[in-house]
């Protein structure tokens, strides 16, 4: 929802130069009024559903939008499962959800998908420590470590 309020803000002033120029200045403004407006409505959102899961407005808001752009980049549900058989704990699988719904809505069916299998895994680390487990080189590392601890 973010992304796609900053590339309306860029997207109208394009457009209008793109145009021939017959949008007004004030046109333009009003333009960038609204979406920011829009913006400051979605993070208003995303921060009560924070509040509300949390059941109190005391959080680090900032670090939750940046753990959720660095989500964002998690597409599929195979590399949800891996990352939340290795962070060993699901509980803060709610809050993610949040920042992918208010951040990325697209990758929430992934996400769901991979806490499911976690949820589902006898022993989520057979997710990760089996044979045959499709790992990057960044989670195989982690995985190493966390495997000959278990």
């Amino acid at each position: 929802m973010r992304a796609l309020v900053l590339a309306l803000a860029l997207l109208v002033p394009a457009l209008s130069a793109c145009s021939g120029g017959d949008a007004s200045a004030s046109e333009q403004d009003g333009a960038v009024r609204e979406v920011a407006q829009q913006e400051d409505e979605a993070t208003a959102a995303w921060r009560a559903a924070v509040a509300d899961e949390l059941g109190t407005d005391a959080f680090d808001f900032a670090a939750l939008q940046a753990n959720a752009a660095v989500d964002c980049q998690r597409t599929d549900a195979a590399a949800w499962g891996v990352h939340l058989a290795l962070s060993g704990d699901t509980a803060t699988s709610a809050l993610t959800r949040i920042g992918l719904e208010h951040a990325c809505s697209d990758v929430v069916p992934a996400f769901d998908k991979g806490v499911t299998a976690v949820e589902g895994a006898a022993d989520p680390l057979d997710l990760v420590c089996g044979p045959g487990a499709d790992l990057s080189s960044e989670d195989a590392l982690k995985a190493e470590i966390v495997c000959a601890n278990r």
